[in-house]
């Protein structure tokens, strides 16, 4: 059975076709009318008045204010009580699954982590059920006031049939995570690669929320892009679009794990640099900011390892903003801890690349500030993607 069949067939209030759009066309206009309501959506009068009655009965909607009178009655306008509605966004990774439960403005009200028992499909979505179970136990909301479910995971993913194509990290092909979640759990499900994820939470809840066209670079476990353009998710017909990790940037560069040579991914990804420092000095670094540290206080190798991080993420950036016409590139994960170091020198290397080809363009690098709740967030913004811009 198809996710819209679903969703349409439920008994839920708020997952009823007539309903969704109601709260749709409440959400675009910010605050509208009855009469709007039935102008806009082509629903009766009648249909109109039982689900609002339904809607402020629940507290979802409320009365917000009245209109001027056009000869009639004046009209009461409608708002979306955003505290009252909720996604439940899933991040699913090797060595974590987390769960996070937000109202509409991204605002996580209650959130669990734990490390999965097997990989297995059916294993591991079992254990997320009970999970699940006793996240929504704990906070104590009500199933009707649930939208729906974003999960981010890692891999290429077919958005648009719930499927995650294949995963290394995962050990996963073929799986149709969407339509497994969607028979346990009862909610409609959505799903997404994790760094398109991450660039949604950006859209809606971070930094680029008033950017149209910009690009996240994800650089934590490995390397990937999430492409926002004109404010809509950039996936590719395959949806290998941002799968920027193993793009060989510098030739005759170091070796990758690939097999390649000069890939973005060997020259950001940490446990790969911090070895890098160990074998060319015999000492052995915790994380990056011993590394930044070091380099600061004039270490020769670690400066040099740096300066090679930087030169290929410029590389990386500079394509990717000229090639697409963006706004802005967000940098998240480990890498986005080093605004002066790293952030600022890579918005200055473009600025220079904007000025020799003589263009003039406003562009930024910025640092993601969402923090250690990125992902959850990012799994939680595939869902208000999904939910609040549908295809008209």
């Amino acid at each position: 059975m198809s996710k819209e069949k679903r969703v349409l067939n439920s008994t839920s209030l708020i997952r009823s076709f007539n309903v969704v759009s109601v709260l749709q066309t409440i959400y675009r206009e910010g605050a509208c009318s009855r009469t709007k309501l039935a102008e806009i959506t082509k629903m009766s009068p009648a249909t109109i008045t039982r689900i609002t009655s339904e809607l402020l009965e629940q507290g979802i909607i409320t009365e917000h204010g009245i209109g001027q009178s056009n000869g009639g009655r004046r009209p009461v306008f409608l708002k979306l009580s955003y505290d009252k509605l909720y996604i439940i966004g899933i991040q699913i990774r090797r060595d974590q699954v987390a769960l996070g439960l937000s109202d509409l403005k991204g605002k996580l009200m209650s959130k669990s982590a734990y490390s999965p028992y097997s990989l297995e499909p059916n294993t591991l979505v079992r254990e997320l059920v009970q999970e699940f179970n006793s996240l929504l136990e704990k906070a104590k909301v009500k199933k009707e006031h649930i939208l729906g479910v974003g999960v981010a995971i890692s891999g290429i993913v077919d958005s648009n049939r719930g499927v995650l194509l294949q995963s290394v990290n995962l050990g996963w092909r073929d799986v149709k995570i969407a339509e497994i979640l969607e028979d346990n759990l009862d909610f409609p499900v959505v799903v997404e690669n994790d760094a398109n994820a991450a660039a949604l939470a950006e859209l809606w809840f971070g930094g680029a929320q008033k950017a149209s066209n910009f690009l996240y670079l994800k650089t934590s476990a490995g390397v990937g892009a999430g492409i926002v353009y004109d404010r809509k998710l950039l996936t590719g017909p395959r949806g290998m679009a941002g799968e920027i990790g193993h793009i060989p940037l510098q030739k005759n560069g170091r070796p990758c794990r690939c097999g390649q040579r000069g890939c973005l991914e060997t020259y950001l990804y940490l446990p790969d640099v911090l070895k890098r420092y160990q074998m060319e000095t015999g000492q052995e670094i915790k994380d990056c900011f011993e590394l930044f540290n070091k380099a600061r206080s004039g270490d020769p190798v670690a400066n040099q390892i740096l300066e090679e991080l930087v030169d290929t993420l410029s590389m990386a950036v500079s394509l990717s903003g000229g090639l697409l016409d963006l706004d802005m590139v967000v940098i998240g994960g480990i890498w986005a801890n080093f605004k002066e170091l790293l952030i600022d020198r890579l918005e200055r290397h473009f600025q220079t690349v904007l000025a020799r080809t003589g263009l003039h363009k406003k562009f930024s690098v910025i640092c993601s500030t969402l923090g250690e709740d990125s992902d959850l967030l990012g799994a939680v913004g595939i869902f208000t993607q999904k939910w609040l811009t549908p295809p008209i």
